[in-house]
């Protein structure tokens, strides 16, 4: 509770030194709407300002990612950082890294965070046998996770067929977030594994109030 009140502070202050964010705008909406006792409208205000708060909460999260783990650096342009809504809730975040040396590796990482669709999906996220064929449980650090590989054709700059590469999906659900590792390229899953390990998966458990 106490990292829920201190991200929110830390974000409220965020928030007064953004001129170009609506949170204050969306509060102000609300408090109106509520005088006028149109509270659907107050609500709606209410959710667009949470949705505020999730878009610029998602893109701190993305910045205080690693620049570079084992080899692979991050991608310029290649991250974004986004609430998703009063559908769904929560945010999402992207960071892409590649690895300068070897272009066939690289590793995708898509995080859906404090969705509450999540926790409704949590008995089949922790049950590989419910997932599907060929995926099964592994840990990423104290965390339960699932993976799953496939082998897929891999191509030079000249258009040319080269050998087989992994491809693997690796799924790491916390309470009401996902975190997915799309990985290309990597030699062994010790590999993929070792990479997801250095995210930071704690540090971002943190962050989330998770």
């Amino acid at each position: 509770m106490k990292s829920r009140i201190l991200l929110l502070m830390l974000t409220l202050a965020s928030l007064r030194a953004m001129s170009q964010d609506q949170f204050p705008t969306f509060i102000t909406e609300a408090q109106n709407f509520y005088t006028q006792k149109n509270y659907k409208q107050a609500q709606l205000s209410l959710q667009d300002a949470i949705n505020e708060l999730n878009t610029i909460m998602s893109q701190q999260i993305v910045d205080q990612l690693p620049a570079e783990i084992n080899g692979l650096h991050a991608v310029e342009g290649g991250s974004s950082a986004t609430g998703l809504g009063m559908i769904a809730g929560g945010m999402t975040i992207t960071k892409r890294y590649e690895n300068p040396s070897k272009k066939q590796n690289t590793a995708d990482i898509n995080i859906i965070a404090n969705s509450p669709m999540l926790q409704a999906m949590s008995m089949y996220i922790n049950n590989p046998a419910m997932m599907g064929q060929g995926y099964k449980s592994v840990r990423v650090g104290t965390q339960r996770a699932i993976i799953k590989t496939e082998m897929e054709a891999s191509y030079d700059d000249n258009g040319n067929a080269g050998p087989q590469i992994r491809s693997t999906e690796l799924q790491v659900p916390l309470t009401s977030t996902m975190i997915t590792f799309n990985l290309k390229g990597f030699a062994t899953e010790a590999d993929e594994l070792a990479f997801a390990n250095k995210l930071g998966i704690d540090k971002l458990k943190t962050a989330l109030g998770e």
